[in-house]
Protein backbone atom coordinates (compact mmCIF):
# COMPACT_ATOMS: atom_id res chain seq x y z
CA UNK A 1 0.00 0.00 0.00
CA UNK A 2 1.36 3.39 -0.98
CA UNK A 3 1.55 6.48 1.19
CA UNK A 4 -0.89 8.16 -1.25
CA UNK A 5 -3.53 5.63 -0.21
CA UNK A 6 -2.77 6.26 3.46
CA UNK A 7 -3.03 10.02 2.84
CA UNK A 8 -6.45 9.42 1.27
CA UNK A 9 -7.57 7.61 4.42
CA UNK A 10 -6.26 10.46 6.57
CA UNK A 11 -8.22 12.91 4.42
CA UNK A 12 -11.36 10.80 4.96
CA UNK A 13 -10.81 11.07 8.72
CA UNK A 14 -10.33 14.82 8.52
CA UNK A 15 -13.47 15.18 6.42
CA UNK A 16 -15.52 13.15 8.90
CA UNK A 17 -14.15 15.02 11.93
CA UNK A 18 -14.62 18.43 10.30
CA UNK A 19 -18.36 18.23 11.00
CA UNK A 20 -17.58 18.48 14.71
CA UNK A 21 -14.71 20.98 14.85
CA UNK A 22 -16.96 24.01 15.38
CA UNK A 23 -18.07 22.78 18.79
CA UNK A 24 -15.46 20.21 19.79
CA UNK A 25 -11.91 21.10 20.81
CA UNK A 26 -11.14 17.37 20.68
CA UNK A 27 -12.13 17.24 17.02
CA UNK A 28 -9.92 20.24 16.24
CA UNK A 29 -6.97 18.62 18.05
CA UNK A 30 -7.56 15.33 16.22
CA UNK A 31 -7.58 17.13 12.87
CA UNK A 32 -4.30 18.87 13.75
CA UNK A 33 -2.76 15.50 14.69
CA UNK A 34 -3.97 13.97 11.43
CA UNK A 35 -2.51 16.84 9.41
CA UNK A 36 0.81 16.34 11.22
CA UNK A 37 0.63 12.57 10.56
CA UNK A 38 0.03 13.22 6.88
CA UNK A 39 3.07 15.49 6.69
CA UNK A 40 5.30 13.02 8.50
CA UNK A 41 4.53 10.19 6.09
CA UNK A 42 6.81 11.81 3.52
CA UNK A 43 9.95 11.29 5.59
CA UNK A 44 9.04 8.26 7.64
CA UNK A 45 11.70 6.73 9.87
CA UNK A 46 11.45 3.83 12.29
CA UNK A 47 11.38 6.17 15.29
CA UNK A 48 8.80 8.43 13.64
CA UNK A 49 6.59 5.44 12.80
CA UNK A 50 6.74 4.29 16.43
CA UNK A 51 5.79 7.77 17.63
CA UNK A 52 2.94 7.92 15.13
CA UNK A 53 1.64 4.55 16.30
CA UNK A 54 1.59 5.85 19.88
CA UNK A 55 -0.24 8.97 18.72
CA UNK A 56 -2.81 6.86 16.86
CA UNK A 57 -3.27 4.63 19.91
CA UNK A 58 -3.98 7.75 21.97
CA UNK A 59 -6.40 9.06 19.32
CA UNK A 60 -8.23 5.74 19.30
CA UNK A 61 -8.50 5.75 23.08
CA UNK A 62 -9.84 9.32 23.14
CA UNK A 63 -12.29 8.75 20.30
CA UNK A 64 -13.71 5.42 21.45
CA UNK A 65 -16.61 7.16 23.22
CA UNK A 66 -17.55 8.78 19.91
CA UNK A 67 -17.09 5.71 17.72
CA UNK A 68 -20.71 5.64 16.57
CA UNK A 69 -20.37 9.24 15.31
CA UNK A 70 -17.04 8.73 13.52
CA UNK A 71 -16.97 5.11 12.31
CA UNK A 72 -14.85 5.85 9.22
CA UNK A 73 -12.24 7.64 11.31
CA UNK A 74 -11.99 4.73 13.77
CA UNK A 75 -11.72 2.23 10.93
CA UNK A 76 -9.08 4.29 9.11
CA UNK A 77 -7.01 4.94 12.23
CA UNK A 78 -6.87 1.20 12.95
CA UNK A 79 -5.89 0.54 9.34
CA UNK A 80 -3.17 3.23 9.36
CA UNK A 81 -1.79 1.94 12.64
CA UNK A 82 -1.63 -1.58 11.23
CA UNK A 83 0.07 -0.28 8.07
CA UNK A 84 2.69 1.53 10.14
CA UNK A 85 3.35 -1.60 12.19
CA UNK A 86 3.86 -3.67 9.02
CA UNK A 87 6.09 -0.95 7.57
CA UNK A 88 8.44 -0.83 10.61
CA UNK A 89 10.85 -3.58 9.42
CA UNK A 90 11.46 -1.65 6.16
CA UNK A 91 12.40 1.57 7.96
CA UNK A 92 15.71 2.73 9.37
Amino acid sequence: MSTAEIEKRIDECIQELSRFKAFSPEARAAIENLERLKGQLKSLSKQMAQELMKMIDEQLKRSSAYASFIPKTIENLKFIRSWLEKKLPELE
